[in-house]
């Protein structure tokens, strides 16, 4: 539902109606037990007027990034023990991944972690 396919009676209730769930959510209902439909309600309405603010996209890795990391975690997965069960039995959980999972048993660890720039 966008806001061009609405009419402006639609419109014109579905401010309305923005409005007593923003006077709702700033009286406190929404915070008691039972007033989370209200902040639900205050999101679908927003998206159905085009005022909803947009989604931020993931963060892709480059492939020589997925490349580097790969790299150095079959560097680091030789290196480390697994602390569980103290085996050198790690293996990376998935391409690109900074964490490792024991083969043996199922641990999970982290190995690597992202310097900030």
């Amino acid at each position: 539902m966008t806001t061009s396919n609405l009419s402006k009676e639609t419109k014109a209730h579905l401010h309305a109606q923005l409005v007593k769930l923003g006077d709702m959510i700033g009286d406190g209902v929404a915070n008691e037990p039972g007033g989370k439909w209200v902040n639900k309600e205050y999101n679908r309405i927003l998206k159905a007027l085009g005022m909803a603010p947009p989604r931020r996209k993931r963060r892709t890795k480059s492939p020589e990034a997925i490349a580097e990391i790969n790299r150095l975690m079959t560097i680091r997965i030789t290196e480390v023990q697994c602390p569980q069960c103290k085996k050198y039995s790690l293996k990376q959980s998935r391409a690109g991944s900074m964490s490792a999972r024991c083969e043996l048993c199922n641990f999970g660890v982290k190995l690597l972690r992202m310097t900030a720039k």
